[in-house]
């Protein structure tokens, strides 16, 4: 099941209906499509509307979400999105949204519906969750991670962990660092058998930041999938731990073969050798500017390498600003 394949439709409620032509062909282009044409127009600009008085508006994704109909997963959908926005930043501490949302999920988990629509809710309900910066969306968060053994319900699972790493990162460490259910979900999920699933608790573990959690990212820097040992590093590396080095050295390397070997589109490969470049060189300026007495001669070489002619000059001109920094300890 893909998500990605979800319909864009602003409102699932809305739906026209469909049209069925006249069969004369000169009836059709001279009424029926200029017709189509001013229903479109006027559907446009009535999403519009309808997006704007959202936003102002959150209380109407949640009375969205209370009718009992298929579309209720774009209200979701759609709330993550307006969370996620700078511009309501304020909404992340809405205590009575965060509320009306995690009732929302934990009644979807207590029915325990296997079609996807109701997958889909549940997963963008979790997306949702993770903005705020609020404890009341903890408990069912840390229930949504652990839901169900059936395998449907691991891309739920899946979407609570992303949300509890989301979380972590931006709330109060008082809002959980009394709740141990908190700590032991992520340092599960870390154990996990799926390496998508260790690899987002590894970002959990890091934002956390807690002795525990550096010391399972510590463990897991030795994990047989390249993302788990990346995510892992770069975060320890944030942290001023010099045992990310060796790791950070072979996210260096530019052709990143196991790491990208298993995605299918040449796009997708170059995008994700990049991605994996520019974090390395991040999370390497990031050790040496916590750590100063950190032995980081290691990534020198690698780093030069990246500073190559064939290299993307992005690439190029990162590798140049840590090379310049690395240098410096040296002198």
């Amino acid at each position: 099941m893909s998500y990605a394949d979800a319909p864009d439709s602003v409102s699932p409620n809305d739906q026209l209906p469909p049209v069925e032509p006249p069969s004369a062909g000169f009836i059709v282009r001279l009424f029926v499509i200029p017709a189509l044409i001013v229903i479109i127009m006027f559907a446009l600009g009535a999403g519009i509307k309808w997006l704007v008085e959202r936003e102002s508006n959150p209380t109407a994704y949640v009375e969205a979400l209370r009718r009992n109909n298929d579309g209720r997963w774009q209200a979701a959908h759609d709330l993550a999105d307006v969370l996620r926005s700078p511009r309501n930043d304020r909404l992340k501490d809405d205590r009575e949204l965060a509320r009306e949302l995690a009732d929302t999920l934990s009644t979807e988990l207590a029915a325990g519906a296997k079609d996807d629509l109701a997958i889909q809710l549940r997963v963008y309900l979790c997306n949702a969750l993770g903005e705020f910066r609020v404890p009341d969306v903890l408990d069912v968060l840390v229930k949504a991670a652990a839901s169900g053994d059936d395998e449907r319900e691991r891309v739920v699972q899946f979407s609570a962990m992303k949300a509890l790493a989301v979380y972590l990162s931006a709330a109060p460490k008082a809002d959980w660092t009394d709740r141990p259910d908190v700590m032991s979900t992520v340092l599960a999920a870390s154990r996990d058998g799926e390496p998508l699933m260790r690899s987002t608790a590894a970002f959990a573990l890091g934002a956390a930041g807690t002795p525990e959690a550096l010391k399972r990212l510590e463990a897991m820097l030795v994990d047989s999938y390249p993302d788990v040992r990346y995510n892992a590093a770069t975060n320890l590396a944030r942290r001023g731990d010099e045992q990310a080095t060796g790791v950070l050295a072979e996210m260096l390397e530019p052709e990143q073969a196991a790491a990208v070997g298993m995605e299918q589109q040449e796009q997708s490969r170059e995008y994700k050798r990049d991605l994996i470049l520019v974090n390395a060189l991040r999370a390497a300026k990031e050790l040496a500017a916590q750590s100063a007495q950190a032995d980081l001669a290691a990534l020198v070489e690698p780093i030069e390498r990246l500073t190559a002619d064939d290299m993307a000059p992005g690439i190029r001109v990162q590798a140049d600003e840590v090379l310049i920094e690395l240098k410096k300890r040296r002198s």
